[in-house]
Order: C-alpha cells, then structure tokens, then sequence
C-alpha cells in the first residue's frame, strides 16, 4: 500500500511540474537570453618528457633553483636510435638526384610543447552586414594566462638522398659532425691534410645546415568571434 501511495505521489509531482511548461513563439524567443560558456584549458606536447610520461602533471617541476630540470626538454628514449622516430621528412614533388635517388627534407629532433592554461567558448550576438541580430562563437583569451611556447622547433634541418628503401632511404641517415679533414699550412706555403676534431659547439650533432628553437610567452587579451557572413539571421535561416 505505500508503495502505491509513494508512486502516486510521484506522479502527481511530475504532472504539477510539467503543467507549468508553456510554449514560446519566434518572438518570444528571439527575446530569451541565458548564460553559459565553458572555460577550457590546452596542451600540445611533441616528443617531449611531458608528452611521454603520463605522470607529469605539469610541463615544468617548478623549481627555480634549477630551471634545466624541466618536462619540456626532448626524451631521447622515446626517439629511438640515432633520433630517428623524432624527425620529419618530406620529399617536395619526388624530386630525384643524378642517380635516381629521392631527395627528401628532413627536420632532424622535432619537438616543442606549447600550452596555454585558460580561455573560454561561449556564445555572442552581433549585427551583421545586413543590420540583423546575427548568433556567433566567441572565444576569450586572458592577458594573465598566457600561450605558452617551450623548445619548439628542430635541431637541424638538412637535404638528405638515399640508395633504397626503409632503413637507405634519405630519411634515415644519421650522419654526425665528428672529424674532418683540413689543410695545415707551413711557413713556405706548402700544407699537408690532416684529420682534425670538428669544434666543440657542432661535435656529435647531426649533419644539416640550420636549426631552430622557439622558446617563450604570448600574451593576448581579447576577444574572437566566429559567425556565417552569409546568414541573414532571418527566422528561416541558420547560423
């Protein structure tokens, strides 16, 4: 029996509450606002510590004692040998050498993370070009919440060829500035060739002829909004 009577009870509470529903004509609402919006956060890490160890919470540990021991620094376990699983390679219009080879453009050690802690999606009304009240997408960012640019870019760029596929392919080699040869010059202007050790700020590192590194703040402050320039926001149409 109180069973009965709780689920009547219910019953009556779900009718009193959707009698109290009305319905709104185009007028009605056209005038109805609200509020909403969300506010999102994001991050995209490439081949970093960050972006491998899931156990890191934050791109940075946050000590400024030691500003070197950060998450946004390249994982070389994650790189696989001689760095090869962190480059990038294209070969524009399969371009070939003398002997057939394809050329490829190899960006060597890509990486970079980039983040930025907060902005916001919500909704606008603008007047459009027709004099019309028009829907958009605004998105909010922060002057104190800032994009966030760390160690982005490559170590070395080079033009590599190859004879074959996969592993003598262009894009797999993984030559290093170790040794070279140079003149040494006598007193008489006669010189002998000898093998001599590449200088200390190119030693080890992989052959190409220029890199790049992005590291920094943007700040912004502003709003951006996104609407159809063709909607007429017309009753009939849609935006």
């Amino acid at each position: 029996m109180l069973k009965m009577i709780s689920i009547v009870t219910l019953l009556g509470a779900s009718l009193s509450a959707s009698a109290n529903l009305v319905s709104l004509n185009y007028q009605e609402l056209t005038e109805t606002t609200g509020q909403g919006g969300a506010d999102l956060s994001w991050t995209l890490s490439l081949n970093h510590q960050y972006a491998t160890d899931m156990s890191k919470l934050n791109i940075s540990n946050g000590n400024p004692s030691n500003p070197n021991d950060v998450f946004y620094k390249l994982d070389s376990d994650s790189c696989g040998t001689n760095n090869l699983f962190c480059r990038l390679a294209i070969a524009p219009n399969n371009h070939v050498d003398e002997n057939g080879n394809k050329k490829w453009l190899v960006f060597k050690q890509l990486q970079g993370t980039i983040q930025i802690d907060k902005f916001s999606l919500d909704g606008a009304t603008i007047i459009n070009h027709h004099n019309e009240p028009q829907t958009a997408m605004k998105i909010s960012f922060y002057d104190d919440k800032p994009l966030k640019i760390r160690n982005l870019g490559f170590a070395t760029l080079a033009i590599e060829t190859g004879t074959g596929e996969g592993a003598n392919e262009g894009y797999a080699n993984s030559q290093t500035y170790n040794k070279f040869t140079g003149r040494v010059y006598q007193a008489d202007g006669t010189f002998t060739e000898k093998e001599q050790d590449v200088p200390l700020f190119d030693r080890d590192t992989e052959k190409g002829f220029m890199g790049l590194n992005v590291h920094g703040n943007m700040h912004m402050n502003g709003n951006l909004k996104i609407f159809s320039y063709n909607c007429t926001g017309g009753i009939q149409s849609r935006c």
